[in-house]
């Protein structure tokens, strides 16, 4: 496949995976939906004027519960085994575009959740369409399935493993697996909190350019000091912290029980992700231009497909309850967190640099000079619209981003 020849110096256990769900998996998975009963509507699930907020809307999960696809497939694909710092070895899935050039800059493309390798393949197309030729194209991109999500082995049953784990195995996927120096590391969510941690810790990391930063108002800033548009961004994620995050503080206090439910069934799992994606994308990302309708309500169609070819990657790889181990570091209402953000051992002092790329519906938008006291920040490039899923929502607006922060803080094109 174009774009699948492995560079010189990678492990020789680097395989080429293809994506090929049973047949029966399919069958049971449509023999559940069929079988799964849609509660009544109420008070608390069909609010006037399509308001969803109480939670999501029965008339969404009528409409939206069939489609599958596999467009994963239209990409190289590959597993391998990357350690953590324990020594234990995990299976990993990642796409990639690799280059012919010798110079090409490796970039690691990091998802959270609830989103896949899925959300980056807008971007992969776009480099596609724009260096038709391998040869041409300017970069390695890898796109990892996170341990426990996708195609990509879970923890071990007996072990306690977390994201500073993930970063390890990433760093080993990236220095040892494949053989990159000087790779960069783009990432939001999850991704981000491990980008953050290859950039300080990892010597072969030189850069993370992050889309997710959310850290808590510095000593002696004030918020009155902020753009207007920097305070309606705090007031998101006031309002992210106080009326969106139930689901968080449950998946870190109770991710046992969360996971048995969602695994059950796949209109549950539907419901639990799809009501994410409504809520935690910029509604100019997905406008409802060609529309399905529920009782009056229009969404958009293109979005609804993200939702269910993401749900159905949780589903039919089984890792919904797999993929919820980062959410007791980061949402634990006992004990230390480490949501990574604001760790002095994870700040990303020069000569590492650190870029970020600022959507205006984020659910935690941060302040520039908040931002700046978490490491050698270079680069800064605030949108008009976009996103929790900014690189799925608006993958121009990231390709850009990234490769204005590759060609300046890497010095490479």
């Amino acid at each position: 496949m174009e774009y699948g020849d492995l560079p010189e110096g990678v492990r020789e256990d680097v395989r080429p995976f293809g994506v090929s769900i049973a047949d029966e998996e399919l069958a049971r998975m449509k023999a559940l939906l069929s079988l799964s009963r849609i509660p009544s509507t109420c008070y608390e699930n069909s609010l006037p004027n399509g308001s969803r907020a109480l939670g999501l809307r029965q008339e969404w999960l009528v409409n939206y519960r069939k489609k599958h696809e596999q467009i994963i497939n239209s990409f190289p694909k590959f597993k391998t085994t990357a350690r953590n710092c324990t020594f234990h070895t995990t299976e990993i899935h990642f796409m990639a575009l690799f280059s012919k050039k010798k110079a090409a800059t490796p970039v690691l493309l990091l998802h959270g959740w609830p989103g896949s390798v899925l959300e980056f393949i807008p971007l992969l197309t776009l480099l596609r369409q724009k260096y038709p030729d391998p040869a041409h194209l300017p970069y390695h991109l890898i796109v990892p399935s996170l341990p426990g999500f996708g195609f990509s082995e879970a923890f071990p049953v007996g072990n306690d493993y977390g994201v500073p784990h993930v970063a390890n195995i990433m760093a080993d996927l990236m220095d040892d697996v494949l053989g990159f120096k000087d790779y960069v590391v783009q990432g939001g969510d999850i991704g981000s909190r491990i980008g953050r941690i290859l950039a300080a810790t990892d010597p072969n990391c030189a850069a993370a350019l992050l889309n997710y930063s959310p850290i808590p108002q510095p000593p002696g800033m004030s918020r009155d000091d902020l753009t207007d548009d920097e305070k309606a961004g705090l007031d998101r994620g006031n309002w992210f912290r106080g009326d969106g995050c139930a689901y968080a503080l449950t998946q870190a206090t109770r991710p046992a029980t969360v996971g048995l439910v969602l695994s059950t069934n796949p209109l549950a799992l539907l419901a639990w992700v799809g009501e994410k994606y409504l809520d935690w994308v910029d509604p100019a990302s997905f406008r409802p231009r060609s529309v399905l309708q529920g009782s009056g309500t229009a969404y958009s169609r293109e979005l609804m497909e993200e939702i269910l070819l993401s749900v159905s990657l949780y589903w039919l790889t089984n890792t919904a309850h797999t993929s919820l181990y980062s959410y007791r570091e980061c949402f634990a209402i006992s004990g230390p967190t480490r949501s990574a953000h604001h760790y002095e051992e994870w700040h990303i002092a020069a000569p590492k640099k650190l870029g970020f790329s600022y959507f205006p519906k984020e659910v935690a938008p941060t302040p520039r000079a908040w931002i700046a006291t978490s490491g050698n920040l270079v680069y800064w490039k605030e949108h008009a619209k976009g996103g929790h899923f900014a690189a799925l929502e608006q993958p121009v607006s990231i390709l850009e981003d990234l490769e204005e922060f590759v060609t300046s803080c890497v010095g490479r094109d």
